[in-house]
């Protein structure tokens, strides 16, 4: 159900022209005028006008089968992605979006420089678009370049939610001979509230589905025990890329794509990563990738043959068809999980090098991937060579990150000293066991707003403290990255801060009103890295205020998440029961052996950070019942601990431990002492059969050994 119309303004404006030249160049007939300089008179006269731009966008269910198998998936105009939205510079928009899903959704013009109150994000700058309801969006285009749309509820843009959006400059300018829109995402056949509830719970699922187990085997096998134990000593978790474990990726809705092109043409490619959860490396078969703009933004084009994209990134890039053949585009997914291509040309298909995959026992720096190179030493290779990095220095194993440091902006974007200055600094961090990401150590149910003045120069420092990419997007604004471009440096709306690195961005504080700041991870952002930019003094307009009074309105709401598992042995059985959010757990784990024998833990837990939560509650024992309270805190090589004290005067603690042996099979041991019950100890040795059971086989020092199989739900 697309529509497209653009009506009288621009029509009226060209029919108005043509009448207007005919009664001139009739009156030049008498007046032995030149109808060229009576022409040109006219056009210098009219005022420039834009034209007014329609469309139609229908969210509604509709079912997929990208993989074999049929899955419930969110379409725009029956689409993955929505349709191709195409803009001028000067167009005035008019978007209508219409809901007919069953709960309330809403779209965000990522990029765009719109009115706050058409930014798109639910109870926080636009109303929500219930079920059943339509909303208008209208705006001026005020930019040009390449572009996209998504919603900005829960986890719709997983479910399909996107499209593409060019917008051409006035006086449209010819930068190749051809041009494709080019939307990579990534695709799951589960649910996405699954996807999150299985993250939530500290699940190695998804690591197994990728390949990207660590293990002591492979540690052993790669040479990198003695990075493991490093690692260990230092309390860091394993070392991932990416969260899920995706089922497919796409290009424009396919697994590949076929572009006709000629040989000798050049073909601007507009590059969008419309990913829930993936960064994607490309390198095309042909040569190098001409970069000419990111973020829709024009930089001093600069050729590079193999660069990371980030999640929310745009990059519009040239690429020059060679004599014979149909070359490749490839995609590939961060963390070596798989790609996606587009074939470019005719002919015998000529494939893009393979992208090694990561070394997620050594990545530990900021900079290329398993090279360990430091930021700093990488952003001060000012006046090098644009292809030192990235051709003649760069090895065929190498992960390089974005191209930054040659970002180069075709004006200056320096900002005025005599305005006032702001510097914030931003810790970007998390748990993955428990999956919590946080902005300054709080996530977005706990955070009060970053606040700006209007005119302003804002400055922003990102300090990544976790072992993840981090591509953060602020709404309504175009920052500068500070790189050794000086005067020059580029203006983006969306930066990736690399693991254990610091990136420093900033803008004129221009604006009003209440705007988001994220990590762009959809999962990430979800549990809590967001976070707001509110200037000092301004209203919320009246219509967003009585929005945000709605019972439904989840936007600092802090969800629960329940699961279970159970254990059936031949010597006895037990059974655990969790519901937590941020910072609340309640659990309940029970034992019991086949001849009456029990014991159950009722607890409630309260999460500091991941190496702290404190405890109360009850032990329930057929032989006594006691209260209890204490702490759990993380010791290095990852240890866990828990030291208590109960209502019968007595206390204990406990050291646990779990070794991954190969990527299926893991170890662990918990042993624990108390005054009145002395020492009790179990060993349990477990292969996981898929992500809803394992096998198990355990020793307990109470209840003997036994083997049988536990079941997650």
């Amino acid at each position: 159900m697309t529509k497209k119309t653009v009506t009288s303004n621009k029509l009226q404006v060209t029919d108005n022209l043509k009448a207007l030249s005919r009664h001139l160049l009739l009156v030049t007939r008498y007046l032995f005028v030149s109808p060229l300089v009576v022409l040109f008179l006219i056009a210098c006269s009219l005022p420039a006008y834009g034209g007014l731009i329609e469309y139609d966008l229908l969210i509604e269910y509709n079912t997929v089968n990208f993989t074999g198998k049929e899955a419930r998936a969110m379409t725009i105009n029956g689409g993955i992605p929505g349709p191709t939205l195409y803009w001028t510079e000067g167009d005035v928009v008019r978007l209508r979006v219409h809901n007919r899903l069953d709960e309330e959704t809403s779209i965000h013009w990522h990029g765009i420089l719109v009115p706050n109150k058409e930014d798109g994000v639910s109870y926080l700058t636009t109303p929500p678009i219930k079920p059943g309801t339509t909303r208008e969006f209208s705006f001026p285009v005020k930019q040009s370049g390449t572009y996209w749309y998504h919603s900005h509820t829960s986890l719709q843009e997983q479910s399909g939610v996107y499209g593409p959006i060019v917008i051409y400059p006035n006086g449209k300018q010819t930068k190749a001979d051809r041009e494709y829109v080019l939307v990579l995402s990534d695709w799951t056949d589960e649910d996405p509230h699954e996807v999150m509830r299985t993250l939530k719970r500290g699940s190695d699922y998804y690591m197994l589905k990728r390949g990207s187990v660590q293990s002591i085997y492979d540690a052993f096998r790669r040479g990198a025990l003695p990075d493991v134990l490093k690692r260990s000593l230092e309390r860091m978790p394993p070392m991932d890329i990416s969260d899920v474990g995706y089922d497919l990726f796409l290009i424009n809705g396919k697994k590949e794509a076929v572009l006709p092109a000629k040989p000798g043409e050049d073909v601007l490619l507009r590059i969008i990563n419309a990913s829930a959860g993936t960064y994607f490396y490309l390198q095309f078969a042909g040569g190098y990738l001409k970069v000419s703009s990111a973020d829709g933004q024009d930089v001093k084009p600069f050729d590079i043959d193999r660069t990371l994209i980030a999640i929310a990134e745009t990059y519009d890039v040239i690429v020059t068809v060679p004599d014979k053949g149909s070359f490749e585009l490839r995609a590939t997914a961060q963390d070596g999980s798989g790609s996606t291509s587009a074939f470019i040309g005719e002919g015998d298909r000529v494939f893009a090098p393979d992208v090694p995959k990561p070394d997620l026992y050594r990545m530990h720096g900021a900079g290329y991937e398993g090279m360990n190179m430091d930021m700093d030493m990488k952003m001060g290779m000012e006046g090098h060579d644009m292809h030192m990095m990235h051709d003649v220095g760069r090895k065929p194993d190498e992960r390089p990150l974005p191209p930054y440091p040659y970002l180069r902006s075709e004006r200056s974007t320096v900002l005025p000293e005599a305005n006032p200055a702001r510097t914030i600094t931003l810790a970007l961090d998390g748990d993955m066991e428990r999956y919590v990401w946080t902005i300054n150590g709080k996530v977005l149910s706990e955070a009060g707003p970053l606040i700006v003045r209007r005119g302003e120069n804002v400055r922003l420092v990102f300090e990544n403290k976790s072992m993840m990419h981090h591509p953060m997007h602020l709404h309504g604004h175009f920052f500068r990255v500070l790189n050794d471009q000086g005067e020059y440096a580029p203006l983006k709306h969306t930066v990736d801060i690399p693991p254990m690195g610091k990136q420093t961005i900033e803008f004129y504080a221009g604006e009003d009103k209440d705007w988001p700041l994220h990590c762009h991870i959809l999962y990430h952002m979800k549990a809590g890295m967001f976070t707001v930019l509110s200037y000092e003094g301004s209203e919320v307009d009246p219509e967003i205020a009585e929005a945000r009074k709605d019972p439904a309105n989840n936007l600092k709401k802090d969800p629960w998440f329940f699961w279970a598992e159970a254990s059936l042995l031949t010597q006895m059985s037990d059974v655990y029961l969790n519901a937590s959010n941020t910072r609340n757990t309640f659990s309940i784990y029970s034992e019991a052996d086949w001849h009456g024998s029990y014991d159950s833990e009722i607890l409630y837990l309260r999460y500091i950070n991941r190496f702290l939560s404190i405890l109360a509650g009850a032990d329930i024992a057929d032989e006594e019942d006691k209260g209890v309270f204490g702490v759990n805190y993380l010791l290095p090589l990852n240890i866990g601990s828990r030291i208590w004290a109960d209502t019968k005067k007595e206390a204990g603690m406990s050291l646990e431990k779990k070794l991954r042996i190969t990527d299926r099979l893991s170890v662990a041991g918990d042993v624990e002492y108390d005054t009145g019950t002395q020492w009790e100890g179990v060993v349990r040795a477990e292969w996981t059969l898929n992500k809803y059971a394992s096998l198990v086989g355990s020793y307990h020092s109470d209840y003997k050994g036994g083997a049988g199989v536990s079941v997650r739900f």
